[in-house]
């Protein structure tokens, strides 16, 4: 890659490159509208050869297809027509408006929702390329100013044909296109590898802990959470104190998801306030538990300048070496019953600190949570390096994105 030092000339919708062309989305390729199931039609649980995509489906990275969901052969035969195929590429224009993916192999022939877009026969388009071209801030731009309707806004086929784009010669889409494609494999691959760890370690935990304890309490004793962890809720920062664009990012319910960090916070400070908490200074690999609204979730954190607003606990471990242990105790959806039944609250639940320290667990000899540490606190130590690298680079990604899409740096 490298900076731009060639002429540009202006467009309706700013400056591209000289040699680069301004398309219509409709004038280069086809679109095709997804399909409602009717009334007497339902989705199926079990797995049938006809997965039904949803926009509930789409995730950032594409279809997620542990939600997808199935209709029998007789359902599909009524619907058949609207089907995606591999390479097509699909656009929500309806609800969350400007979600955008490109169909797998696995999904080829799956049937699309109604509030969902199909677009094929791409003429003159590298399908990857314009699927990174709709993901960046200009062609989220271009969907924003084609949607229609205040209280219900929606994104017609007709404003998708308006879509204008910016063109490269095909050699340079697809040299884009794999730029972008090999950090977001490189992504992908890092989540997979952290759910296989994720999936060993709570494997290894449910035999050398859970199992040992049904067969015998030799070395076992009943204690509490406490005797393992300190349960210190987060300090109740204030929005006077917030200043946007500050190097500390605040952690609220909203980034602690089941066993996953979500490190987008919204609202930051500038200077940490002095009588703000130790506990609330995050680090790398500090666990976090959701105290409000879905009670019991509990994450890693992974990256620097964090702190901890109130109603999120970080569970402090007496011992380091106890660390991965805690984190797949407070993982196991059976403990994780538990802290939900004993919330409290109608409209909202609320988890209590005191009464989560203070349940009884049952707690291993010293020599099993020994070897447990031995095995699984790497495994901890490899999640959070993982995640780290993944969050750089998205940020890589992301910062690339815009300007390879308007030609400020351009590939050789």
């Amino acid at each position: 890659m490298n900076k731009n030092n060639k002429k540009f000339k202006e467009t309706e919708i700013g400056f591209i490159p000289e040699e680069w062309k301004l398309d219509s989305l409709g004038e280069c390729s086809l679109l095709l509208g997804g399909k409602r199931l009717s009334k007497e039609d339902s989705l199926v649980e079990y797995k049938t050869h006809h997965p039904y995509i949803r926009i509930t489906d789409f995730s950032e990275y594409g279809v997620d297809e542990k939600r997808v969901k199935f209709i029998t052969e007789e359902v599909h035969n009524k619907i058949k027509k609207y089907v995606i195929e591999e390479g097509d590429i699909y656009i929500s224009n309806v609800g969350t408006i400007g979600l955008v993916g490109v169909i797998k192999k696995n999904l080829s022939g799956a049937n699309l929702t109604e509030n969902a877009v199909r677009i094929t026969k791409l003429n003159g388009i590298n399908n990857y390329f314009l699927y990174y071209y709709l993901k960046s801030p200009i062609g989220q731009e271009q969907i924003k100013q084609n949607t229609v309707g205040a209280v219900q806004p929606k994104l017609p086929i007709y404003g998708i044909s308006n879509i204008k784009i910016l063109l490269p010669d095909i050699s340079e889409q697809k040299q884009i296109a794999e730029i972008l494609s090999s950090l977001d494999d490189k992504i992908e691959l890092n989540r997979k590898i952290n759910s296989n760890l994720e999936k060993i370690a709570s494997l290894l935990f449910k035999q050398w802990v859970v199992d040992s304890e049904q067969k015998s309490k030799d070395g076992c004793k009943i204690g509490k959470v406490s005797d393992l962890i300190r349960v210190e809720s987060g300090f109740p920062f204030h929005s006077s104190m917030f200043d946007e664009g500050g190097d500390y990012k605040l952690v609220t319910i909203k980034n602690v998801q089941d066993g996953f960090f979500v490190p987008d916070c919204t609202d930051s400070l500038s200077e940490i306030p002095t009588k703000v908490p130790t506990h609330c200074r995050l680090n790398n690999g500090d666990i976090l538990l959701s105290l409000t609204g879905n009670v019991g979730r509990v994450c890693f954190v992974y990256g620097e300048n964090y702190l901890l607003n109130q109603r999120v606990a970080n569970l402090v471990p007496i011992d380091e070496n106890n660390r991965a242990f805690i984190y797949f105790l407070f993982r196991q959806k059976d403990f994780q019953n538990t802290l939900i039944g004993i919330s409290r609250g109608t409209a909202q639940q609320n988890l209590s600190p005191i009464e989560t320290k203070s349940l009884e667990i049952t707690i291993p000899s010293q020599d099993a949570l020994d070897r447990f540490a031995n095995v699984a606190n790497p495994i901890f130590q490899k999640l959070v390096e993982n995640y780290n690298e993944i969050k750089n680079l998205s940020l890589l990604r992301d910062s690339l994105l815009p300007r390879l899409m308007n030609g400020k740096i351009r590939v050789k």
